[in-house]
């Protein structure tokens, strides 16, 4: 008979055996909940790839067109690549007033020939979503001309995620154009064929803060200048009496707004273009020149409550990444008071209970998982998406279609509180609506 040690008869041993079992049964605990957790996450997205959604209808009397177009800029090279072609190319996407027929046919969410060149993303398909906006309907001729903003996207992202808030402002009497950014937007198809992929050139690097900072701070000089050419297109079309949009731009009334890191793009360009009578950031750092020689026009931040987590991600989060948080909050309210210090036209407002997610289609396209995973905050994704919309027209309102900037008067519009920000008059009280 062979010698067996009595392994558990030793303390010791047995101790160490116990810890071992004890981690090993942590160890699988953990496997089998995060196995749990993604056959959730599966069975959410596997729900939401199949079932058809209707974005929420837009508030105002307007019906909404809209039409894509493709631009170059024969002045400015591109400085990412010449894969697609040597010069500045960009997709736009206008939206607009339109004159609805019982006839009139949705537009897609996404074209098809797009939504086939898109990495996957864990959303509803594409196809299945379905939008107000007519494709290249007529104008509507209710007025002769309607005010415009220029709207950037947030990076990464496209035109079209930012739907149930454009085709909103647009259904109150205002002309969008957004700007797809090409290279830094996951994919940008042409109307011939030819795909501009994701660069990482055209993103922000691995690396740090000093390197992401530099990077942005050379990324924003780009897209803001995307924003001036399509400004300048704009008028173009504006001032050609073959083109259907022929004097229906109001250019005296122009405006730009971005969220995220175009809201960063839509500060510089204004700050650079005099054609810019007011901007709007939504939830967006600001890079660029603009922080050193500050904002002079009408401005406003739109802030979510970034630092919103759930429980669960805030009971996982070290103490370390909590102090992290706190300082980026800090830093953002510091800077948005730095490029306003000289401004007396510049406001911060805050839409309740959001987090950066919550100002695309993402709200209502795929609210359970994003909610679950803490990138959505606790705000209904309709709601927060119409009072984010209901703040950026009672600015634009203000600002655009009167003599002068005023935030003060009564409104009944829900969902956000300004407050002065640098210089603004001390009668410039805090308004909430």
């Amino acid at each position: 008979m062979s010698f067996q040690p009595d392994l558990l008869g030793n303390k010791s041993v047995a101790a160490g055996i116990g810890v071992i079992r004890t981690a090993s049964i942590a160890v699988l605990v953990i496997i089998l909940v995060i196995l749990a957790l993604i056959g959730v996450f599966g069975a959410i997205v596997h729900f939401g790839d199949h079932r058809e959604v209707v974005l929420p209808n837009p508030s105002g009397p307007y019906a909404v067109g809209r039409a894509i177009f493709d631009w170059t800029d024969p002045k400015r090279e591109d400085p990412y690549s010449s894969a697609i072609g040597k010069h500045r190319e960009l997709m736009v996407w206008l939206w607009y007033p339109a004159a609805a027929s019982r006839q009139s046919k949705s537009a897609e969410y996404i074209p098809s020939a797009w939504a086939a060149q898109l990495p996957w993303r864990p959303v509803t398909i594409p196809g299945r979503v379905r939008v107000h906006a007519i494709t290249d309907a007529p104008i509507a001729s209710t007025r002769q001309a309607y005010p415009v903003l220029v709207f950037s996207t947030g990076h990464g992202n496209l035109p079209s995620d930012y739907t149930t808030l454009i085709e909103d402002i647009v259904s109150h009497g205002y002309v969008v154009l957004g700007i797809t950014s090409t290279y830094s937007a996951p994919v940008v198809r042409f109307p011939d064929g030819r795909v501009a992929s994701h660069l990482a050139e055209a993103s922000f690097p691995r690396g740090s803060e000093q390197a992401i900072r530099s990077a942005g701070d050379r990324m924003v000089k780009v897209w803001a200048a995307d924003i001036r050419f399509a400004i300048g297109s704009l008028a173009q079309m504006n001032s050609d009496s073959s083109n259907r949009f022929y004097g229906r731009f109001d250019l005296a009334r122009l405006g730009i707004f971005g969220q995220s890191f175009g809201g960063a793009a839509a500060a510089q360009a204004c700050s650079t273009d005099p054609r810019c009578k007011a901007a709007a950031d939504i939830d967006g750092n600001l890079f660029g020149d603009v922080r050193a020689e500050h904002i002079k026009e009408p401005f406003l931040f739109i802030l979510s409550d970034w630092t919103l987590r759930a429980p669960w991600l805030q009971r996982a989060l070290s103490s370390t990444s909590v102090k992290r948080f706190q300082e980026q909050e800090a830093d953002l309210d510091q800077e948005t008071h730095d490029a306003c210090r000289d401004s007396a036209n510049c406001w911060t407002a805050h839409i309740t209970g959001t987090r950066d997610f919550n100002f695309t289609d993402l709200a209502v396209l795929y609210s359970p998982g994003m909610g679950m995973m803490g990138y959505l905050g606790p705000v209904n994704g309709a709601r927060g998406l119409a009072e984010t919309s209901s703040c950026v027209l009672h600015f634009f309102d203000n600002v655009l279609n009167a003599p002068s900037a005023n935030l003060s008067h009564e409104s009944t519009a829900p969902g956000c509180s300004y407050q002065p920000l640098g210089e603004s008059p001390a009668s410039m009280q805090s308004v909430e609506y």
